[in-house]
């Protein structure tokens, strides 16, 4: 999905999507009536998304998320221990290959010059892991900020300045949320830290600096339970060095 595809949706509209996204097996066995209902919108609020969002119709969705839990299902049903230890090694060698050793140093360079402030978002279990690094550098005596609230999330953004650093994560950098996030604090000339997947994506190009994950096909799973260590490895690298250096 692009970024004018989201940018065109209403609230309404965004809402309706992260809910099919969420219930991708459920909506198998709704009709376009009985899941208006269930949300409390009209049938033709389902079908003007579909269309926004490159479908034909509700019949042509269905149809794409029934391959998507299939293709979830099947992942999960052939993945044993072994496999998930030998994807979790592939995952944190490729990418620590991947990794921009010069762009981490500048980065941190950055974030050590007087007067910067960081600030974490992400939604889902990215927010998570970014409350983890936010209460790391608070232990440390280090000011940062860290929402997990949309809404106040968008206000900060609109009182940035050249000043502040945002670290934004999202595991398929299609997160419309984050997506909005680093638009609004671009436009106040904030600096923009992503941590996404290698896969081409929205966020990672509105990123000053963009650091890309190794995501095999092995490795890929529902949004909710793939997992998150690639995330963890690049951000520890950053932001341990970034003490080390600040101490």
């Amino acid at each position: 999905m692009t970024i004018n595809q989201l940018n065109s949706l209403s609230i309404l509209e965004l809402e309706l999507l992260r809910y099919l996204d969420s219930h991708k097996s459920e909506i198998q066995n709704l009709s376009i009536q009985k899941l208006a209902e269930m949300r409390f919108v009209s049938t033709a609020t389902i079908i003007r998304l579909c269309k926004k969002i490159g479908f034909k119709g509700y019949i042509e969705l269905k149809y794409y998320l029934q391959e998507e839990t299939l293709k979830d299902s099947l992942r999960l049903k052939t993945t044993g221990v072994i496999d998930v230890l030998n994807n979790s090694v592939e995952t944190i060698n490729k990418t620590s290959k991947m990794l921009n050793l010069k762009q981490v140093e500048a980065l941190i360079d950055l974030m050590l010059e007087p007067n910067k402030r960081i600030h974490f978002f992400g939604k889902g279990l990215n927010s998570t892991i970014l409350s983890y690094f936010n209460k790391l550098l608070l232990t440390r005596g280090v000011i940062s900020g860290f929402y997990e609230d949309t809404h106040i999330a968008y206000i900060a953004a609109e009182k940035m300045n050249k000043d502040d650093i945002v670290v934004l994560c999202s595991l398929s950098g299609k997160t419309h949320q984050v997506i909005r996030m680093a638009q609004i604090s671009k436009s106040r000339s904030a600096t923009i830290v992503t941590v996404t997947s290698n896969d081409p994506n929205e966020i990672a190009k509105s990123a000053d600096f963009p650091f890309s994950f190794y995501k095999s096909e092995e490795h890929i799973g529902p949004d909710d339970i793939a997992s998150r260590e690639a995330i963890m490895f690049i951000l520890n690298i950053i932001f341990q060095e970034y003490l080390k250096r600040k101490k």
